[in-house]
């Protein structure tokens, strides 16, 4: 009996865990370049709840295993009319300076700051693979393999100035979204030499609103149902202690 407590409670842990991560896709359901978060669940020995202890150890429970995939499919791409504004196709992560170091994004709403430094819409510097890059007077736009170019006012032709640094990570489960809309990682990313972007589109979020509204409401259910478990096995529980006992 109290196992099936300890059961019940680990499967409401966890499906409390898979409720904070729809309610945060669906809270970024409007956010460009942001990807779904997915979560798996294992089977687990329990070894936090009482490890030594001969009624719960050696126990298997619920418990999440990953809850960082973040590939899943492409976001739709939609035109923007803005030239400093690029999309990615299929994988890789653009990558920006922070106070606390690189971190990456999809979002490819770029504009010039006051300096005529490249930035995203929240101000930060984005990486180039030649550093930081300054734009000159012109008319710059971005080609389909992430060159900056810029013509200069008069007749000189265009001069490609550098190219955005793109890169990949081998274990996209490391990625860890921000209040920002950033990501982290606590990984080293892979360069991608050959990337391919859309100039003038933006990614939209791959968030599939529909999908994701069923999944809370299913969850919603199992949890429910586990807590009526453990109301009635807490009661069973109670009735054998104080009722039993005294037969």
């Amino acid at each position: 009996m109290v196992k099936g407590i300890y059961h019940s409670a680990a499967g409401m842990l966890a499906r409390q865990r898979h409720l904070e991560i729809v309610a945060n896709n669906l809270a970024n359901a409007n956010t460009a370049g942001f990807r779904q978060e997915n979560i798996c669940f294992r089977e687990t020995l329990n070894s936090s709840l009482a490890p030594s202890n001969p009624v719960t150890g050696g126990e298997k429970f619920v418990d999440v295993e990953s809850t960082g995939d973040r590939l899943g499919r492409q976001g739709t791409l939609s035109p923007t009319g803005n030239p400093l504004d690029v999309a990615i196709v299929g994988e890789g992560w653009f990558v920006v300076e922070t106070a606390n170091g690189p971190a990456y994004t999809r979002d490819g709403r770029f504009s010039l700051n006051a300096e005529g430094e490249l930035v995203t819409l929240t101000g930060y510097r984005v990486q180039t693979v030649g550093g930081t890059l300054m734009l000159p007077d012109g008319q710059a736009h971005f080609t389909t393999d992430g060159s900056l170019v810029v013509k200069s006012p008069g007749e000189s032709p265009e001069q490609v100035l550098d190219r955005l640094r793109v890169v990949y990570f081998e274990d996209p489960s490391a990625l860890r979204h921000t209040s920002d809309g950033l990501y982290v990682s606590g990984h080293e990313p892979v360069e991608l030499t050959e990337p391919r972007l859309q100039p003038g589109y933006m990614e939209e979020s791959n968030v599939n609103v529909v999908a994701e509204m069923v999944k809370m409401i299913e969850i919603n259910q199992y949890y429910d149902a586990s807590a009526r478990a453990l109301q009635t096995q807490d009661a069973t529980l109670g009735k054998a202690v104080n009722e039993v006992g005294k037969a």
